[in-house]
């Protein structure tokens, strides 16, 4: 039996050994892995479990992933054989309403590769019969680097949300924490002529990379005068957009208490807890006609579209975001750099 070296999660432990390779039924495909790159999501399996891992059960985690198409099962076209691809993690099951308008994040019963169904931390990933029906490999021109392209599930994210907001060019934008999705943020909505862009992070660290960036300007929340400054960098009307991805209460609030008056929230990232805001300024969005959304995940066209954004040379801050790599064989080191937060992006390389 063929193997293949992988990071196997089990009982909160990451340990690179040798596992079954996969070989592709009717309607899958295989991805030789070039990278893997890591996300809040993977740290919070590894430190907590997730419901769809039982406890006892080996998995394979890594969602964001870069690799090549080298084996086809049947019924696969061979003009797939070769091809480059990223992978929209989550498939949906085509037939609830979310589903059938191509909103795969949202089913209700979804399943997700690096959540559930192996994912990319491993030399080889199966790409399944549902998922490559729904379209959820993207090809990937060559001349993209792995660094670049392996990020672009996460940049698809950012992408969602700032379209969900309706982000027009010329308009404010505020990123609310600019950790790694933050940052990516921040990215996106340059390139999407969001102008200026403003940030806003408690760490005058992560301040000062938000600039290095692209933001305009960056702002600690924590000041009381928050909102006043926000409203004094865009023309004394607040942000147009604002993109909340701090995992924190209290910057949904203060997102809402800068928006202009029309502006769109877009609660990105999920709370931990209890999950609520209290003391929710409801009187502002009633009175300054403010729209509060969420988004979450990202789908074949959001992939679609920032891999053309890549191809064209729109994203190149991004080409600074990977910070980290690992070798396949050190994935729980890797783990621990994404865990301490001190760069932006960390990578597994098989």
């Amino acid at each position: 039996m063929a193997t293949m070296l992988a990071a196997e999660y089990r009982d909160g432990r990451i340990e690179a050994r040798q596992l079954p390779r996969p070989r592709p039924g009717a309607g899958e495909v295989l991805l030789q892995v070039e990278a893997a790159a890591l996300c809040a999501t993977d740290l919070k399996i590894w430190q907590r479990g997730h419901r769809n891992i039982p406890p006892d059960a080996g998995a394979i985690l890594g969602h964001e992933v870069v690799g090549s198409v080298v084996e086809a099962g049947e019924g696969i076209g061979q003009g797939w054989l070769g091809k480059r691809v990223v992978v929209a993690p989550n498939i949906g099951c085509g037939l609830c309403p979310a589903c059938q308008v191509g909103r795969d994040s949202y089913c209700p019963d979804y399943r997700a590769f690096g959540v559930g169904l192996a994912g990319g931390l491993a030399e080889f990933m199966l790409v399944t019969a549902p998922a490559v029906v729904r379209g959820n490999l993207v090809e990937v021109p060559r001349e993209l680097p792995a660094d670049l392209a392996v990020l672009a599930e996460a940049a698809g994210c950012c992408y969602r949300g700032l379209q969900a907001c309706s982000l027009r060019p010329g308009e404010a934008c505020l990123v609310l924490g600019v950790g790694p999705m933050g940052i990516l943020s921040v990215v996106l909505a340059r390139a999407m002529g969001a102008a200026p862009v403003l940030a806003a992070d408690p760490l005058a660290d992560r301040r000062s990379r938000a600039r290095e960036f692209g933001a305009d300007q960056a702002i600690d929340p924590a000041a009381e005068d928050f909102p006043e400054r926000v409203r004094a960098l865009t023309g004394g009307q607040g942000a147009d957009v604002a993109i909340v991805t701090a995992p924190v209460a209290d910057a949904q609030r203060q997102a809402i208490l800068a928006a202009a008056v029309g502006g769109r929230v877009n609660l990105f990232a999920g709370l931990s807890g209890p999950g609520e805001l209290n003391h929710f300024p409801s009187n502002l969005v009633h009175y300054r006609g403010l729209q509060v959304l969420g988004t979450t995940g990202a789908g074949a066209a959001e992939l679609r579209a920032v891999v053309s954004m890549m191809a064209a040379g729109r994203l190149e801050p991004l080409r600074r975001v990977a910070t980290a790599s690992y070798p396949l064989s050190r994935a729980a080191d890797a783990l621990e750099e994404a865990r301490q937060g001190k760069g932006i992006k960390t990578l597994v390389i098989p």
